[in-house]
């Protein structure tokens, strides 16, 4: 039984410790880096190879795809997903979920409570929304992780000073309505619909509590409230394997982010647990179940 690691060029802890567990499950271990596949198309049959292995030939394929690869990895998914390959991730999450306001989207038509949000590329269009958010406002990059491109305005004047910078760059603003909390947010962690690790981060440097920018993660037992909310927000991007965010507001708790690449390290460290073997046990799960 083979097993397939599909990531960016360069291999993170996650990566890493994935092929570790996966040689311990797998007869074969094969990482391919998403920059260095080629797909060929001939008359009849397609292949996606790196070093003359072939992506097909693997019997499960475990995907990390990183945003700056999400058009050629929803390809790859997409071919694969139509060579009969049984996905961990539908191939269209990966567009959803590396897009901040998309994945608010899916969460509220499937009726899961979000934050009050709106997204414009024109400086004026924003600068009207600002007054009936009211301050302070939250505004974001359209993409971006570990709490890059998250950005807190106490004013006016100073969210204008951050939407023009975002014009210069053509970027769209993503305007959340803040909500009133002690500077934390919970990380659950999904695997196979079932939340198998949780952590809460806790802001030190800044009002982001990701790790990535100095948050501290310690562990958190999830309510039963907590926990079906998660499950439900990766059923409706349809993400068997993901990190789902959510932070405690007045009315309980607010969804604000999926992550279909999500890291695990900081997890680990805060539970000690081992995901990573979780998650190449729910791959070798799913072969077996669609094998049968």
């Amino acid at each position: 039984m083979k097993l397939a690691i599909l990531g960016p060029l360069n291999r993170g802890y996650e990566e890493i410790k994935l092929i570790k567990e996966g040689k311990k499950a797998f007869d074969l271990v094969s990482y391919f880096p998403i920059p260095r596949l080629i797909i060929e198309s001939g008359e009849n049959e397609f292949a996606i190879t790196y070093k003359k292995k072939n992506l097909l030939d693997y019997e499960v394929v475990l995907p990390r795809i990183p945003r700056a690869y999400r058009t050629f990895g929803f390809t790859i998914l997409t071919l694969l997903k139509h060579a009969g390959k049984k996905l961990p991730i539908d191939p269209m999450s990966i567009f959803l979920s590396h897009n901040k306001f998309l994945t608010l989207v899916c969460l509220k038509e499937h009726h899961l409570p979000v934050p009050e949000t709106y997204l414009s590329l024109k400086r004026s269009v924003v600068e009207n929304l600002l007054d009936s958010v009211g301050y302070p406002v939250v505004l974001k990059l359209l993409y971006g992780s570990r709490g890059a491109g998250v950005m807190f305005a106490d004013s006016k004047e100073s969210a204008i000073t951050i939407i023009d910078a975002m014009e210069r760059f053509r970027e769209p603003t993503l305007v959340e309505k803040y909500i009133e909390n002690p500077g934390e947010d919970v990380r659950a962690y999904v695997i196979g619909y079932e939340v198998v690790a949780s952590m809460k981060r806790i802001a030190k440097k800044d009002r982001r509590a990701n790790i990535g920018v100095g948050g501290e993660g310690v562990k958190y037992e999830l309510s039963e409230r907590e926990r079906k909310l998660a499950i439900e927000a990766a059923k409706a991007l349809k993400m068997e394997i993901c990190g789902v965010d959510f932070i405690q507001s007045p009315r309980g708790p607010m969804l604000i982010e999926t992550n279909v690449n999500a890291q695990f390290h900081g997890l680990e460290r805060a539970t000690r647990l081992n995901i990573a073997k979780r998650i190449i046990e729910y791959c070798k799960k799913i072969h077996e179940e669609h094998r049968s």
